[in-house]
């Protein structure tokens, strides 16, 4: 019934399933202990705290879609939207270390991933002696945190209930991983000391406003951005010419926020003998003659300049040159002359470079926000090779 000369194929696609997630760690419903030598006798040291109630995830899985070719197929891709919701999430709540552990697994709640996927293949060029195509995909999603129990709705801000993990907030409503810390509100200009936002209250103790503090330990903990990006995905292109082909891959995030642990301890002030690298931003901090300057004095002394605040919460987005290669496959009327039916020598280099908001940050470490300095980016390879086909 459907009959467009410009069309070459045309599906309509869409499925449902539920799987469980048994991948939740080994012994996690009972304390876990080590068997140790002390001084010859046997001894036991605590591991790991353990939850009698733990259980598997479920997830709900929703797509649908179309896949498509136009014009003899030259341009072909699809579009897909998908929705997972995962049903007893697991998460890892921190207790104070006094208790004698960091913390425990748990289930925690109901939590829903959707967006929408695009992917598009284009034929630019295609004759005997010159072919060029290109791609590009894209994924934009949302998360939301869809239930939480009673039991853990242990603190509220904002509107919202839940309770805090780390420098995150885990609500009814907000996306998972929604930062929770501090908010930086300057320098002041006659000191040089770094300011932060407090709540402002009445005699009530209910909140009227905000205020600032030069005081780190009175700053009040706000409800920040999450490190979810707008989308994400990669692009290419590959050419074809006279025996040579060339083909060039990257991939990029736009949007969302990281935790630059690495450059706010490089920002840090100098409170020991000596030894430690710093950022090169230290020389644009408050001075008497830089009072403009949003970068607190860098005294020794002061303790808390550089702690946790949205100060250093930074652009995730980055580009990635991911992959490069070119090669050169002979005629065959001269490898058929020591019977090979194709030879093709080629050079490839992988992780070439990548750009993101900050010199030195690699965002791709982790899609929760969190940052790692100990952690090395991919390895930059070279490499080469000949395919021979008998």
């Amino acid at each position: 019934w459907f009959n467009a000369p410009w069309v070459n194929m045309l599906k309509v696609k869409a499925s449902y399933g539920s799987q469980g997630n048994d991948q939740i760690g080994n012994y996690r419903y009972t304390d876990t202990y080590s068997v140790e030598n002390l001084e010859g006798q046997i001894a036991t040291t605590f591991v790991s705290k353990g939850n009698e109630n733990i259980t598997w995830e479920t997830n709900e899985n929703f797509n649908a879609g179309v896949e498509f070719g136009f014009l003899g197929n030259r341009i072909t891709g699809s579009l897909e939207y998908f929705s997972r919701k995962t049903s007893d999430m697991l998460f890892f709540f921190n207790v104070a270390t006094s208790s004698g552990y960091s913390g425990y697994y748990d289930n925690v709640g109901d939590m829903r991933n959707s967006g929408v996927e695009i992917d598009l293949n284009v034929n630019i060029f295609n004759n005997k002696n010159f072919t060029w195509d290109v791609y590009a995909n894209a994924t934009h999603y949302k998360n939301k945190v869809l239930f939480l129990p009673e039991k853990n709705k242990r603190q509220t801000h904002e509107g919202y209930e839940g309770y805090e993990t780390g420098n995150k907030f885990i609500a009814e409503g907000l996306p998972l991983n929604t930062f929770f810390m501090p908010k930086y509100a300057g320098v002041d200009k006659n000191t040089g000391e770094a300011l932060w936002f407090k709540d402002k209250l009445d005699e009530k103790g209910e909140v009227i406003g905000r205020e600032t503090t030069n005081v780190y330990d009175e700053a009040t903990d706000y409800i920040c951005e999450d490190p979810t990006p707008l989308f994400y995905g990669g692009f290419g292109t590959s050419l074809s010419f006279y025996g040579f082909d060339v083909a060039a891959n990257f991939t990029y995030s736009v949007g969302g926020l990281t935790y630059d642990s690495g450059y706010a301890g490089y920002m840090s002030n100098p409170n020991s003998g000596g030894g430690d690298n710093y950022h090169k931003d230290i020389f644009n901090a408050w001075t008497p003659e830089n009072t403009d300057s949003n970068i607190p004095r860098w005294q020794y002394g002061d303790l808390y300049p550089a702690s946790t605040s949205d100060r250093f919460l930074v652009p995730a987005s980055y580009l990635n040159f991911q992959n490069a290669q070119i090669g050169y496959t002979l005629p065959s009327r001269i490898t058929q002359k020591f019977k090979v039916s194709k030879l093709r020598v080629y050079a490839s280099c992988d992780n070439i470079i990548y750009w993101s908001y900050r010199k030195g940050l690699d965002p791709r470490v982790s899609f929760s926000g969190s940052s790692n300095v100990a952690v090395n980016s991919p390895v930059r390879t070279l490499s080469g090779g000949i395919n021979i086909t008998f």
